[in-house]
């Protein structure tokens, strides 16, 4: 087999071209490290939620799913104890007690 046959059945598969070095990834830094905009997040929908749900309060007594009102309250103090997480993992991030890739 001449050189020219070896170097047509190369592959040239994405994953081939990466473990031959050929491809190299982009670094991407991640948009948020200390998640607390996604917990806000998360807790503006559960305040949203409860809101509607407040609305249609007797319908959900009428059908016997008034416990649905909770749903968002639990999610909302948990909301509140994810964003005092977040708010003191940070907090030690940038003191530099914790590596950022711990976790």
């Amino acid at each position: 087999m001449t050189e020219d046959q070896g170097a047509s059945k190369k592959r040239t598969d994405p994953t081939s071209q990466l473990a031959r070095g050929e491809l190299v990834h982009a670094e991407v830094k991640p948009l948020d490290l200390s998640g607390i905009p996604s917990v806000i997040t998360g807790i503006v929908a559960w305040v949203v939620a409860f809101v509607v749900l407040l609305i249609f309060r007797d319908q959900l007594k009428a059908d016997g799913l008034d416990w649905w009102i909770w749903v968002p309250v639990a999610g909302f103090g948990l909301g509140l104890i994810g964003l005092w997480y977040c708010k003191r993992r940070w907090a030690a991030i940038q003191a530099g007690h914790r590596p950022e890739t711990e976790d």
